[in-house]
């Protein structure tokens, strides 16, 4: 259980490693697109990738197994202003 520095997110695709974890709570106050990938080069797909709503709500996503070696959390923002989550890695 690690509490994490809160990140901004922009309009670019962020990437935290969460290889070593099973799941992540988070809050963002405003909404994002989520992925996981086995890179941190690897893109968000606007059009496919679920999303996140923004406010009060803590979520807990469970990092997916059989992904590979490497597993990323990537993060962009929904709308036109940058979105701060707050989230801890388990």
């Amino acid at each position: 259980f690690e509490i994490q520095s809160a990140w901004a997110i922009s309009n670019t695709e962020v990437s935290k490693d969460v290889t070593n974890y099973h799941t992540v709570l988070l809050q963002t106050d405003e909404d994002i697109y989520f992925t996981f990938a086995t890179s941190s080069s690897d893109s968000i797909s606007t059009s496919n990738d679920l999303y996140l709503m923004g406010g009060d709500s803590v979520y807990s996503v469970r990092i997916p197994n059989g992904l590979g070696k490497d597993v990323y959390i990537q993060w962009e923002r929904k709308g036109s202003s940058d979105a701060t989550v707050r989230y801890v890695l388990a």
